[in-house]
């Protein structure tokens, strides 16, 4: 065991401790804190002890991995516990060092202490990258805000001291129950894999409910690789009213146009091979890691990449509803905030950038396009500044940056539709109803400037509203008929995470790929995989 900064006097009085009759690889690693050491070098592994050595300064702390001189039945079920780390999308070569095959042949007190501490650091990366995320120094983007959990090496030592790996294990990983559903299908992909993946759909004419063809039989089979079931019997070549059922959940489930057919567009998608199909999982069993630990005992989530949200309470999904989210070149950004109030018949602040874009070259054209929907404009975006009379600005004469305020009235035209739903942020993103309620039947439906639009926003108000307050829909209908702002404060303010998750476990169990409409799962994979 070489030790790294100490000076010569210090490294005498350690080697004398080892080699005193009285040592023990205790004794080791406290004389370790007491002289000062940074580092040692064990077995030609390189040991940061800075935050070891806190976590074994008392006497009377027991050693986890190691027992007497050699390996304790804690330790051996910790090891077989990084062999499995591939369960969870990480590599055990990452935590696992050749030396650890022989941890039941220690040579002495310095060796065990050395593979005390060894196992120790092994365990608090491990920790770090199941409980947190690995390393993701490159995210670091204006639209991606993540909170960095931290491992407590104390806490979480202490905790797989008294508790075992398996129970340290689960309480590490994330809680959600889709982070468990992505273990259950990396490993069921990576069985497909084993096997040679599934075969690609041959190449030919788009294939039709009713055909009779030889390549219906591979489509079926591939379907029935990802958990479609119940899709053998009959004719395999021919395309039954199952199999268009299974096409259709597919393509839904793929975020493309769900009409039965499978042409070139589909045919793509289902033969993307099962390597990639395993990298993506494995991207996305990642996102999860960055999540609060404790999502809320009731909480809103909103999926961005499948356009979804959740209400949850309890644990259970109390309401599922489409949304609407930002253009790729308006991106929704990723964070966690907490709903503080709720706004009925809402006004809408046009932002200086949308009015600058989009509204001056219709009001160069037409200045009367304000009031006919329903925008006052004042004469500065200073509080309390006066309303002006549109028709009395020369617009073409606008340059540089947009120096008026337009403000939207409340009402059946208004951007934000009926009510909106705020969580105060830099981002100044929040959830609100629209008037444009036709692009919820899209597929696709990334065509907000950011904000999240939501289906049928009443109702959602209706479930929120009436877990917090006891409202019921009458009371709301009542407050949206009158037609006036009013705001409306939350008992109890509830988490909002705004997530992207571009693989999704529906409730039917069945996989499902979202197009990667931001595209954020490449810098991810090229971070874990090194691969674009």
């Amino acid at each position: 065991m070489r030790i790294h900064h100490l000076a010569a006097s210090i490294l005498a009085a350690l080697i004398l401790l080892i080699q005193s009759a009285m040592a023990s690889p205790r004794d080791v690693i406290v004389s370790l804190g007491e002289q000062g050491a940074q580092a040692i070098e064990w077995r030609g592994l390189t040991i940061d002890l800075n935050k070891l050595l806190p976590i074994y300064q008392s006497p009377d702390a027991p050693l986890i991995f190691i027992e007497g001189n050699k390996l304790s039945a804690l330790g051996a079920e910790f090891i077989v516990a990084l062999g499995k780390a591939r369960e969870d999308g990480l590599e055990p070569k990452d935590y696992i060092h050749t030396a650890f095959g022989s941890l039941n042949r220690l040579t002495g007190e310095d060796d065990a202490a050395g593979a005390e501490l060894a196992l120790a650091q092994a365990f608090l990366r491990y920790a770090r990258d199941i409980h947190t995320g690995r390393p993701t120094p490159s995210l670091d983007v204006t639209n991606i805000v993540i909170d960095k959990k931290t491992v407590d090496p104390v806490k979480w030592l202490n905790y797989l001291a008294a508790n075992g790996t398996a129970q340290t294990v689960k309480a590490l990983r994330p809680r959600h129950p889709q982070y468990e559903q992505l273990r259950k299908m990396l490993a069921s992909y990576r069985s497909y894999q084993s096997l040679g993946g599934w075969d690609p759909i041959p190449a030919g004419p788009s294939l039709k409910p009713g055909m009779n063809d030889f390549r219906v039989a591979a489509l079926r089979d591939s379907l029935a690789g990802r958990g479609y079931k119940n899709l053998t019997g009959g004719d395999p070549n021919a395309f039954d009213a199952k199999l268009i059922e299974a096409v259709k959940r597919y393509q839904r489930a793929s975020g493309i146009e769900q009409d039965g057919v499978v042409g070139r567009g589909t045919v793509a998608i289902l033969n993307v091979p099962v390597e990639e199909r395993i990298r993506q999982i494995i991207v996305n069993m990642e996102r999860w890691r960055w999540l609060p630990a404790n999502l809320g005992d009731r909480h809103v989530f909103v999926n961005q990449a499948g356009a979804e949200l959740f209400l949850v309470n309890k644990g259970k999904v109390i309401d599922n509803r489409r949304v609407i989210v930002g253009k790729p070149f308006h991106q929704t950004p990723m964070f966690s905030d907490r709903i503080s109030y709720v706004e009925f018949n809402p006004t809408w602040t046009v932002s200086a950038s949308i009015a600058k874009a989009e509204f001056l070259p219709k009001l160069i054209k037409d200045p009367g396009y304000l009031e006919r929907n329903d925008y006052k404009i004042y004469s500065s975006w200073a509080e309390g500044a006066p309303e002006m009379d549109p028709w009395t600005v020369d617009w073409a004469s606008v340059k540089g940056g947009f120096p008026y305020r337009i403000v939207q009235q409340p009402g059946d035209k208004n951007a934000l539709g009926y009510v909106k739903f705020m969580f105060p942020n830099k981002f100044n993103i929040y959830l609100h109803d629209t008037p444009s309620r036709q692009l919820f039947a899209s597929t696709g439906r990334a065509f907000s400037h950011g904000c999240i639009r939501v289906h049928e926003a009443e109702v959602f108000a209706e479930k929120l509203m009436g877990l917090d307050r006891g409202m019921t829909k009458d009371e709301i209908d009542a407050i949206v008929a009158y037609g006036e702002l009013k705001r409306i404060n939350l008992k109890q303010k509830v988490p909002v995470h705004l997530a992207y998750f571009t693989v999704w476990i529906g409730d039917d169990g069945v996989v499902q790929f979202f197009p990667d409409i931001y595209s954020r799962d490449r810098p991810v994979a090229q971070i874990l995989f090194g691969q674009s």
